[in-house]
């Protein structure tokens, strides 16, 4: 059985304005807030359900951390982006609205694969939510390092 992403922890500076933005622009949920001797944590979660697991979904798919000491993230690594799957076109296009909404700028891109949104958090992490297109009669099985702008009024076409 291949791997599959399990969870995301990201250290940041501020967890009361990650969490918001999160549960906000992704639509994920605080499963629960812990702290611990050194850190606060926040783990949301989609809410999904795991094949053959729980009802409920997984406990958390990202795991927010802040230094109890107020201190800033440490350079840990390099992370490009994370990415978010969802259900299909109409689904991607509500994600944007929102992202707009909130005053999030937004980078549409088609990766004949995929159609994504780009976009950053508060704290400048490059974020990607896209929708799956292998199967649909433009897309392609293969990406080939192809990528180019979509446009909204495509995606609002597709979306219906």
């Amino acid at each position: 059985m291949p791997a599959r992403l399990g969870h995301l922890r990201l250290d940041v500076a501020d967890l009361d304005r990650q969490t918001e933005f999160y549960t906000r622009a992704l639509g994920l949920t605080v499963r629960e807030r812990a702290t611990d001797e050194t850190s606060h944590y926040a783990f949301l979660t989609d809410a999904q359900p795991i094949p053959g697991g729980a009802d409920d979904g997984m406990h958390h798919r990202l795991v927010l951390r802040q230094a109890r000491d107020g201190s800033a993230p440490g350079p840990t690594g390099r992370l490009d982006h994370f990415a978010w799957e969802v259900d299909d076109e109409a689904e991607l296009l509500r994600v944007v609205e929102r992202l707009r909404e909130m005053g999030v700028e937004t980078d549409l891109q088609e990766a004949q694969i995929a159609w994504q949104c780009y976009f950053q958090d508060p704290e400048g992490t490059k974020l990607e939510v896209y929708c799956d297109r292998r199967t649909c009669p433009d897309g392609a099985p293969l990406w080939r390092g192809r990528q180019e702008a979509l446009g909204e009024d495509r995606l609002r076409d597709a979306a219906g």
